[in-house]
């Protein structure tokens, strides 16, 4: 009589352990497909590269439109003093990506300050891409040199990918 119950506990400890991993795989198997149907949601379109020069005056480049990652920036400081660049997301009166100046009314994130040194260059590289979001249906950054000294000449590259 011993003999027999341990068998049968023994099935129904086998079968709910079936159960269990059967049913387990099923939820794996599901966020694997929503995994992979996210990632190939977010495959970058087409890539981005561009170049400003800052002097004096806020500017700004971008795609215009859509989500744009940006996966390096590079900041060249051609002035015999450091200079400090201030990089922000634009707020526009008017006009649109590459416009400047009185155009640009304010600022929004992701915003950074950096110190580039006299006659040297910062690279920044973002391995995973730092993500800029349309402000009112455009997607751009702007870029100032704040230095009060001097007002250096700093050029910018940017590289990324739009989606």
């Amino acid at each position: 009589m011993n003999s027999p119950s341990k068998f049968s506990h023994l099935c129904l400890v086998s079968a709910m352990a079936a159960a269990t991993l059967f049913g387990s795989s099923r939820s794996a198997f599901a966020a694997g497909a929503l995994k992979a149907a996210y990632v190939e949601e977010v495959i970058p379109a087409k890539t981005y590269s561009a170049q400003m020069s800052v002097l004096n005056a806020s500017k700004s480049l971008g795609p215009g439109i859509g989500i744009f990652g940006i996966t390096s920036l590079t900041l060249t400081n051609f002035d015999t003093s450091p200079q400090q660049v201030f990089i922000f997301v634009p707020i526009f009166s008017g006009g649109g990506c590459g416009s400047g100046g009185a155009q640009i009314i304010g600022g929004t994130g992701p915003q950074m300050t950096v110190y580039v040194q006299p006659r040297s260059t910062l690279h920044l590289t973002y391995p995973t891409p730092l993500v800029v979001n349309p402000v009112a249906g455009i997607t751009c950054i702007a870029a100032e040199v704040t230095t009060l000294l001097n007002g250096g000449s700093v050029q910018i590259n940017v590289n990324g990918v739009i989606n």
